[in-house]
């Protein structure tokens, strides 16, 4: 019984590391929250008229509509999920932090907004010190998909 109970929660552990497929980046749904983690197939309780807006570990923002019986996220399987680029995800998506950040992109000027097209490079920013105008991009980029 002992010895059931310890692989059954090894697999509780194993199964809560594992990244998802996709991340909330808004919802207007209260049980969606930004940031939160779904995986390919999961079925999620959507309302009819409540809609979500994911993002893809790969890049690629998507839109489900409710429905009656709720919406299935769909599978897109990337090769192994990145729990580096998950949480890169998810700061963009998290409030921006109080208070004044020092510093900025060194070495050069951090990029207009306006020129990030696509998640990569949103995601390239990011890395290279400009969060404020990742956030923007990102933003932008989820309007535009939400608009669609």
């Amino acid at each position: 019984m002992r010895r059931a109970i310890l692989i059954f929660g090894l697999m509780m552990v194993a199964g809560a590391a594992e990244a998802g497929d996709y991340v909330v980046v808004a919802s207007s749904d209260p049980g969606l929250i930004p940031g939160q983690e779904l995986e390919g197939g999961q079925q999620v309780a959507l309302g009819a008229g409540r809609s979500v807006t994911l993002v893809h570990i790969g890049g690629e923002l998507t839109v489900l509509r409710g429905g009656a019986s709720g919406v299935v996220v769909p599978t897109r399987r990337v090769a192994s999920a990145d729990a580096t680029r998950i949480a890169a995800l998810k700061s963009l998506i998290a409030p921006p932090t109080e208070g004044r950040t020092f510093g900025g992109r060194r070495g050069g000027i951090c990029p207009d907004p306006a020129d990030l097209q696509t998640v990569d490079q949103i995601l390239s920013a990011q890395a290279g010190g400009c969060a404020r105008q990742a956030r923007e991009a990102f933003a932008t980029l989820a309007n535009s998909a939400r608009a669609r």
